[in-house]
């Protein structure tokens, strides 16, 4: 693994606030385009060297359309498709152009970053979404259950689920990225069983249900999907947001090595393989909804240097 050359913002650990960037291309100068992307790139070694324990690591994405236009590699991202609408609405598909993942230790090094990305791009695009993400107690969702309990821990492990390992896109990963809203009315309406159901865990000490037990819309009982005797692993740095007199929710983020295991994950929530839905969606919808890729650092190096 250590041969490929990746964005390290998809494997990095334990950031406690992050910025979401939904970008579409307001212009098609691609030359122009390419050029504010090196200096994007030029920017996070300039604030990684300058706050060198920030722990700032910088994602950098694009959707099916932009791919193909920025990269002189036909055959890169072959699994790569626009997102598709699930659920009857309760999953929309907003597909983006891009997509700029900001992870550190400090929210202000992050907003700075989103600052420049602003001047950096300047009327080249449009901020279609801007979330601002934190963790919150105990890396809790802010309906109260811990979230990624079963994320994959470690460099090692977390490069070989998100990373392409071999081909043309060594280094690459395949990206979700989705704004879920939250009723935590609704959710908090339930009493402490029904809640315990609707996850699959329970709720204070974050123990998985027994099989024998757990609910066939339990969320942990849609989204681990066994294939071949192997569960089907992503990376997620999905966190919080929200406003304490507004608007609250989640924004998932995941990547992969392989962008199949998403489609997997969503039709088993939204009910299309077996027709039960994951019982989270009774208070909970996704508001936006994107597939993408993150090119390894020599395709993101080659796009500025095109």
């Amino acid at each position: 693994m250590s041969e490929l050359n990746f964005q390290e913002g998809l494997v990095v650990e334990n950031r406690d606030h992050a910025i979401f960037m939904e970008i579409n291309f307001k212009s098609d100068d691609l030359d122009a385009i390419k050029d504010a992307i090196a200096g994007l790139l030029a920017r996070q070694r300039s604030y990684t060297s300058r706050f060198d324990k920030s722990g700032l690591q910088i994602v950098v994405a694009f959707g099916k359309n932009a791919w193909r236009a920025l990269s002189e590699e036909s055959e890169s991202a072959a699994e790569l498709v626009d997102f598709r609408e699930l659920g009857y609405g309760m999953a929309k598909a907003t597909q983006r152009d891009m997509f700029v993942h900001i992870n550190s230790h400090s929210h202000r090094i992050n907003f700075s970053v989103a600052q420049d990305l602003v001047k950096i791009f300047g009327d080249l695009i449009t901020i279609e979404e801007e979330v601002h993400g934190f963790r919150w107690l105990e890396a809790r969702d802010l309906g109260g259950f811990v979230d990624g309990t079963e994320n994959p821990k470690g460099l090692k492990d977390r490069t070989e689920v998100a990373v392409i390992n071999e081909g043309i896109d060594a280094g690459g990963s395949y990206v979700i990225a989705q704004k879920w809203v939250h009723s935590l009315e609704q959710i908090n309406h339930f009493d402490l069983r029904t809640q315990e159901n609707i996850f699959g865990r329970t709720k204070v000490d974050d123990i998985e249900m027994d099989d024998d037990e757990k609910p066939v819309g339990a969320h942990t009982e849609r989204v681990v999907i066994d294939e071949d005797g192997e569960e089907l692993e992503i990376v997620r740095h999905s966190l919080p947001y929200g406003y304490a007199s507004g608007e609250k929710g989640l924004y998932f983020l995941a990547y992969s090595a392989e962008l199949t295991r998403y489609e997997k994950m969503l039709a088993r929530m939204f009910g299309e393989e077996d027709e039960h839905f994951d019982r989270m969606l009774s208070y909970t919808h996704a508001v936006t909804g994107s597939y993408l890729y993150a090119p390894s650092l020599d395709q993101l190096e080659a796009i500025g240097a095109a």
